[in-house]
């Protein structure tokens, strides 16, 4: 199971972090999600619930109503639970591991901020009441390692849906002519998704990000843009398998009625955009700052003569498309806190770069592991 492995990954994780407890805490989370809850439990908690993780012990403590269906999952250690007071327990339970340092989720990074205010306040009154002079850390090392180095398992769902959009967007290829719309090219996509019984990585009504000549780019819906011969369509498109992300970049065009091929500068703009990618994904290495990739594949783009793109190198992909922690982007005000951290073996990438052309977008977006 799944959250067996991760929870055993954390475990070590805390170890080599020198952690001596990581607390992820909430309530009725159907409401009110936390983003790393997936990782540790296939249910989502009802009353106060706490999962404490040390280097070699994982405790559930929960209402009495939740106590036995988190224990029936067979993930902790231990499952412990409580009746009229969370209290009581939860200063026995620090008291037990006297913690010098407790983790919670709390961070610039929204993958690790699952914490809400009211319940760090309610935290602060536990360790008021059980005068706790520990340190209180941001647990955003411990999860960006969780949720960034992928298990077996979590590889093996990953690579099934990159086969899947890989294979979709073949058959796209077929589908995309002169006179087609945004919506239509849209919506073979999702006919295809379906078809092949998956789910959507991302929004249903963005995925694909269908990018045409003057069509809007982004993280938008399709709207009544046509094809026209002469011009490219970009595809950004995402399948989900067994809970986790694909996200692929895929361009077409359109010949005109005397072209057996696309015009040679789109197709040297390709190669070059390809040639940039395998820049940044030779820098691609352990203990390696996330920035450098980027830097490198940054410069080769504007050393052929094409503009600087507005956007990060490559992010994290898992259980989301966007799936937080490091990432590879310029050291812009926006990006810093995440560009510096170092990539680590077995953590998944994107490998992005998109260029604007008169008639369209040149892109091409690829999934890459960080191996040994």
């Amino acid at each position: 199971m799944l959250q067996q492995e991760k929870i055993r990954q954390a475990k070590a994780i805390l170890q080599a972090e020198n952690v001596d407890m990581w607390i992820t805490i909430g309530r009725e989370t159907v409401m009110n999600s936390e983003p790393v809850l997936p990782f540790l439990s296939t249910l989502q908690l009802g009353s106060n619930t706490a999962i404490i993780i040390t280097n070699d012990t994982c405790i559930c403590y929960a209402g009495h109503l939740d106590a036995y269906g988190m224990e029936q999952q067979g993930i902790y250690d231990e499952v412990i639970s409580y009746d009229k007071s969370f209290k009581e327990g939860f200063l026995q339970l620090l008291k037990r591991f006297n913690p010098q340092q407790i983790a919670l989720n709390y961070s610039g990074d929204v993958a690790s901020d699952g914490l809400t205010h009211g319940m760090y306040l309610f935290l602060q009154e536990m360790f008021k009441a059980a005068d706790y002079q520990g340190a209180i850390i941001s647990s955003e090392k411990i999860i960006n390692k969780l949720r960034g180095i992928k298990t077996p398992a979590e590889l093996a769902a990953i690579k099934k849906a990159i086969a899947c959009t890989e294979k979709i967007l073949v058959e796209a290829a077929d589908f995309i002519q002169e006179g087609r719309t945004q919506i239509e090219i849209h919506q073979f996509c999702q006919d295809r998704i379906k078809h092949y019984q998956q789910g959507n990585a991302w929004e249903i009504k963005h995925n694909p990000g269908v990018m045409l000549n003057n069509a809007p780019m982004g993280h938008a819906g399709p709207g009544d843009y046509r094809c026209h011969q002469g011009e490219l369509v970009t595809l950004d498109f995402g399948v989900r398998v067994d809970e986790y992300c694909s996200d692929i970049q895929r361009v077409y065009y359109i010949l005109k009625d005397d072209e057996q091929t696309a015009p040679l500068y789109y197709q040297e703009a390709l190669a070059n955009i390809q040639h940039a990618q395998d820049i940044g994904l030779a820098l691609m290495r352990p203990h390696t700052p996330a920035y450098v990739p980027d830097e490198a594949a940054r410069a080769a783009i504007k050393a052929f003569g094409y503009p600087d793109f507005n956007f990060g190198f490559g992010h994290q992909v898992g259980r989301e498309t966007h799936d937080g922690g490091v990432m590879m982007g310029p050291r812009w005000e926006r990006y810093l806190g995440r560009v510096e951290a170092e990539m680590e073996v077995g953590m998944v990438f994107t490998v992005d770069i998109n260029i604007g052309f008169s008639d369209g977008w040149i892109g091409q977006e690829d999934m890459a592991l960080i191996g040994p």
